[in-house]
């Protein structure tokens, strides 16, 4: 595939098959990351991968959550469901102190659609962010989202993008 066809196949992946996604699949989407822009090179971004177990229990974190706090306009119960659905769940971390994830994720998104994988990015785990890194034991990071990854079905069209003319502000 080329960068155009990966770029106009992209799109976040909200159901996906059992089919396993390998551990070297895992590292090649990661790797990716590398490759990403950063002030100075600092690539000030680390990663947690987490097992199947590890996964459905912050599934059942964000449930609860949601389940107490029902007059929050959020989609967490979506997005627990959608974890629970992904094969592989990655949650990716920076140092408090740098900027520009944001290029590393989506290196990491273009890498899956390129080895034939489906990606959502899901920041409802920033309401559980504190229990999350307690049950991880994980500190002095900051996280800024959850990265599902697993062969995707996609039963439902492709969103409209906007036009060119759309984006500008002029």
């Amino acid at each position: 595939m080329n960068i155009d066809e990966i770029i106009n196949n992209r799109r976040s992946a909200r159901n996906f098959t059992d089919k396993d996604v390998s551990e070297e699949q895992i590292k090649i989407i990661i790797q990716s990351a590398s490759k990403a822009p950063s002030a100075k090179n600092r690539q000030p971004w680390k990663f947690y991968i987490l097992n199947n177990f590890q996964k459905n229990h912050i599934a059942d974190m964000l449930l609860e959550w949601d389940k107490n706090n029902k007059n929050e306009h959020s989609s967490a119960k979506g997005t627990a469901e959608q974890i629970i659905l992904a094969n592989k769940m990655i949650l990716n971390y920076k140092n408090p102190y740098y900027l520009s994830l944001g290029c590393a994720i989506e290196n990491m998104s273009l890498q899956a659609i390129n080895l034939g994988l489906g990606s959502c990015i899901l920041c409802d785990t920033l309401y559980i962010e504190k229990e999350i890194d307690n049950y991880l034991k994980i500190s002095n990071h900051e996280q800024i989202c959850g990265f599902i990854v697993g062969y995707p079905i996609y039963d439902y069209p492709q969103k409209q993008k906007k036009k060119y003319e759309d984006l500008l502000l002029n």
